[in-house]
């Protein structure tokens, strides 16, 4: 099987030479295993071939003697395309390039008679891996049914899903601004609020709010609220077949109902045109499922079209407004917006949130204003252009 760490060191027997000895001092510090982490993560969204880590934990795993010579002995037993380094002050890391997650067990069950003294466990990451619940529950794997401890002496083996090696702590800041931010708007704007909601009531009947899965951080599933704009029980294939073909043919992200959609409740339009229906995800920001700045927050089944790249947007907190948002949105493909989305993930900072702040108003203006403009040449062209008589 390619990708199998067996396979691979085969092959690098036979078209690289060996080194026979590798001592301490080739073994990462921690800033640069978490730089070669990165490195191999890139390497491995443009490529898409899979790639492993393992750490191993354990309270003998601190800088000392003990430590260096399992990493000696470690060292001595994995290809010279292996890297060996601190992942942090515990754990000892392995980044295995080109290995599946069987490839990295035997590695594992190789190494773990060197190790019953001063190794507790080993966990076992393989990225790109299962992602959302339903992959893993699909592939069988996951933190809560693939983690199988070996019997014996010798140290446990975990499988771990992968997106816990990319964790980003997220900047005391910005969950300072989203819990200033969001609580003085909901209790400022809930008159307004109060005020969509009962409109809804009147012109439709079904409560005023809905409820969907969404994919958030790390790809955990949350809750988000909205204020309902279609009418109750309405067909949910026509979205995502409409989501499909704009995914497989990166074209402009219209919405359905730029041309009218028959689904949209009276005033529907208006609310989303004012973006008011998304005022009710200010209590997921102040839950902490969302961020006032940040990607938008997907669809399972959108999701599940994400090649490797394109999930490092959710890397941090979805957001009720983001880069993309301000910069082009429905005008853009999907591909741009994945980018636009990477790149706020990679350019995260109090400034960039500070700017896309600002430049939302406007934008929510000038969609308002063309949202307007279609209904008017909408309604022009429902009714005709005016007949012209020849007579006097």
């Amino acid at each position: 099987m390619r990708g199998s760490h067996v396979e691979m060191s085969a092959q690098h027997k036979t078209a690289t030479p060996t080194i026979e000895r590798r001592s301490v001092t080739g073994a990462l510090s921690r800033e640069n295993f978490h730089r070669a982490l990165a490195q191999e993560r890139a390497r491995t969204d443009r490529t898409e071939h899979q790639f492993s880590v393992v750490l191993l934990h354990g309270n003998g795993l601190q800088r000392g003697r003990a430590a260096e010579d399992l990493i000696n002995k470690i060292a001595n037993r994995i290809r010279v395309t292996d890297q060996i380094g601190w992942f942090d002050d515990r754990r000892i890391g392995l980044i295995l390039p080109y290995t599946s997650s069987s490839g990295a067990r035997k590695l594992v069950n190789g190494i773990r008679p060197l190790s019953t003294t001063s190794v507790s466990f080993f966990s076992i990451y393989t990225y790109p891996g299962p992602w959302l619940p339903e992959e893993a529950a699909a592939s069988g794997s996951g933190p809560d049914t693939d983690r199988r401890a070996e019997n014996g002496s010798a140290p446990r083996v975990y499988t771990e899903p992968p997106e816990r090696l990319f964790q980003r702590r997220l900047p005391a800041w910005k969950r300072a601004m989203d819990i200033v931010l969001a609580g003085a708007a909901l209790v400022v704007l809930s008159p307004l609020l109060a005020a969509v909601a009962m409109m809804i009531m009147l012109v439709s009947p079904g409560p005023p709010l809905l409820k969907q899965k969404r994919v958030g951080h790390q790809g955990r599933p949350f809750t988000i609220w909205k204020f309902r704009t279609m009418r109750v029980g309405v067909d949910t294939q026509v979205h995502r077949q409409h989501l499909k073909t704009l995914i497989a043919e990166d074209v402009p992200l219209t919405k359905l109902d730029v041309k009218g959609d028959p689904r949209i409740i009276p005033l529907g339009n208006f609310i989303r045109g004012c973006c008011l229906d998304e005022l009710p995800q200010l209590i997921n920001v102040l839950r902490g499922d969302m961020s006032l700045i940040g990607p938008r927050p997907s669809l399972a089944f959108e999701v599940s079209h994400y090649r490797p790249w394109q999930r490092m947007r959710s890397d941090t907190l979805p957001g009720m407004t983001g880069l993309w948002q301000v910069s082009g949105k429905n005008k853009t493909t999907f591909k741009e917006m994945m980018r636009l989305d990477v790149a706020y993930v990679q350019r995260l900072s109090l400034g960039l949130d500070v700017r896309i702040f600002l430049r939302t108003f406007p934008t929510v203006v000038s969609e308002l204003v063309n949202a307007l403009n279609r209904r008017r040449e909408n309604r022009v062209s429902a009714c005709g252009a005016p007949a012209h008589s020849d007579s006097p």
